[in-house]
């Protein structure tokens, strides 16, 4: 039924995931991301403008809650985050993204983003992703998977890992899975081996490819020519031929008897245990936009909820694969980022206990919630759309001495300092 549309040549020859340098002036495209579903409502989070972004669905739209840039304060300027991973530790949502050697972890509040914690290992390990192992916090390297405790404590790690697409690196409490060099590849997390090598067919080794792994260690894939199920043996359990199109991802929720895969032109519903179609969508134009199905997650919020991470936009799909909501990529743009160095004025630098003062500042994120720390006491408010602010302070009931007044940017997490004397 895909075989009567026909793709232009110049979509099939760009887009390849993870090394995808499709753009539209300066869009950038969406690949790949994560999505989860907390107090009922589904989230999303994605790195591949290079900033950490989270959105939430909200009825029939998304919107788009936080943009944000690891900063560099050894050099000064802004670097990429590499990926970005949700999770749920108690009753809060966090969200977890790597850039270079280091784990941010940021906590969701009010909406807003607040950096709680940030680990720089010493090693020169380069984290390239961040995610989970039997919903354990797990990262991905060229050199191995490490697992983390909620307190960013390695508890463990093993020698398993695909120097060229991370991406494809999965696991469950028993076993991790990989796709590279045309095969699936096996690794039993207890005796710390490769114990099964599955060749596929696909078309590039640097493609990427998300496994499904079910309760019964069973595995599904979609290379370029089927999608496919097999048990830890290699045996072929089913296989469905699509179009001769890239596959993608392939993934299901847990909670229904359906398996979802995407192959760039679009996304296909099949019954896990005959692999018979169910339903079927095109991606390209479903969002009004030109899309590529690339990147996909399945999570269960009143029945199955399917997002795409569909090259120009981000796309969500009902169980029935019919569109409920769409966000396009927008072009990057450098003022979402301060646009200076930081800096901090006052109109006095000595009060005494009680009076007045007025302090300034900049070089946060435009519209950034701040807080300021004078002498135990702390403020909030947030920047002006040039990262800006003017506020108004009280001088605490503190012990006559020297103080500093620190400012905080609870987005970004830059902080800057400047001395008071409390007469």
């Amino acid at each position: 039924m895909f075989k009567k549309i026909i793709i232009p040549v110049l979509i099939l020859g760009i887009f390849s995931l993870i090394l995808v340098s499709y753009t539209q002036g300066q869009t950038k495209s969406y690949y790949s991301g994560d999505a989860f579903v907390f107090q009922n409502k589904i989230y999303i989070t994605t790195a591949n403008t290079g900033s950490l972004e989270l959105f939430v669905l909200n009825d029939k739209q998304i919107d788009s809650l936080a943009k944000i840039r690891p900063f560099d304060e050894r050099f000064g300027k802004y670097g990429s985050f590499y990926d970005s991973y949700l999770r749920q530790e108690n009753s809060n949502l966090y969200v977890y993204a790597v850039t270079n050697f280091s784990i941010y972890k940021y906590k969701l509040d009010n909406n807003q983003l607040i950096l709680v914690d940030t680990i720089r290992n010493s090693y020169w390990e380069w984290y390239n992703r961040v995610g989970d192992i039997d919903g354990q916090l797990a990262s991905f390297s060229a050199n191995n998977v490490k697992l983390w405790s909620d307190d960013m404590q390695v508890i463990n790690a093993y020698d398993f890992s695909n120097t060229e697409v991370p991406y494809n690196v999965r696991g469950n409490d028993k076993y991790l899975v990989n796709v590279q060099n045309n095969h699936i590849y096996i690794y039993n997390r207890v005796n710390r081996q490769i114990i099964k090598e599955i060749p596929i067919n696909l078309k590039t080794s640097r493609s990427a490819h998300q496994i499904y792994i079910d309760n019964n260690n069973d595995l599904y894939i979609v290379d370029d020519y089927y999608a496919k199920k097999f048990n830890l043996d290699g045996k072929l359990l089913a296989s469905f031929k699509h179009l001769d199109y890239e596959g993608y991802d392939m993934s299901a929720s847990g909670y229904s008897q359906a398996v979802y895969f995407s192959n760039g032109i679009g996304v296909v519903k099949l019954n896990k245990d005959s692999f018979k179609v169910e339903d079927w969508a095109f991606t390209n134009g479903i969002a009004g936009l030109r899309g590529w199905a690339m990147g996909m997650d399945v999570v269960s919020l009143n029945g199955d909820k399917i997002v795409v991470f569909n090259n120009s936009n981000i796309l969500v799909l009902d169980d029935k694969l019919n569109k409920i909501a769409s966000i396009a990529s927008t072009e990057e743009d450098d003022s979402t980022y301060p646009t200076e160095t930081l800096y901090l004025n006052l109109d006095k630098s000595r009060a005494a206990p009680n009076a007045e003062i007025y302090l300034s500042g900049g070089g946060f994120s435009p519209s950034e919630a701040l807080q300021v720390d004078f002498a135990g006491t702390k403020t909030s408010f947030n920047a002006d759309i040039r990262g800006r602010f003017t506020q108004s302070l009280i001088v605490p009931s503190a012990t006559a001495g020297n103080y500093d007044i620190r400012v905080t940017g609870q987005n970004s997490g830059l902080h800057y300092s400047i001395a008071f004397s409390i007469e």
